[in-house]
């Protein structure tokens, strides 16, 4: 029979891989904006080219594509455990880290 983890633990999990891969899309987009000579800023809505096809031309397509795929992927897990810790906190369980 398999074990499930508890739910505090699958929402550190998802919360903690989801910033990582919010890490791995600043971190593209960095490279992108170097190949592209625009000088990066710190205006959010910069950050949401990348989720536009063709945003940075058709040669940095495939990068542009890499990085929405880590925005979306870590949007996705970050929000999941957000929401897993937000239904541990509404039911009043206690969060611990079993590992």
């Amino acid at each position: 029979m398999t074990e499930i983890p508890p739910l505090s633990s699958i929402a550190a999990a998802a919360t903690l891989v989801g910033l990582l891969f919010l890490l791995r899309y600043f971190l593209a987009m960095r490279r992108i904006w170097k190949a592209a000579g625009h000088r990066p800023s710190f205006q959010f809505g910069d950050y949401f080219r990348a989720t536009k096809r063709g945003a940075f031309g058709e040669e940095l397509e495939p990068e542009r594509r890499y990085a929405a795929r880590q925005f979306w992927f870590g949007a996705v897990l970050l929000v999941t455990g957000l929401v897993l810790y937000g239904w541990l906190f509404t039911t009043g369980t206690p969060v611990t880290l079993n590992m």
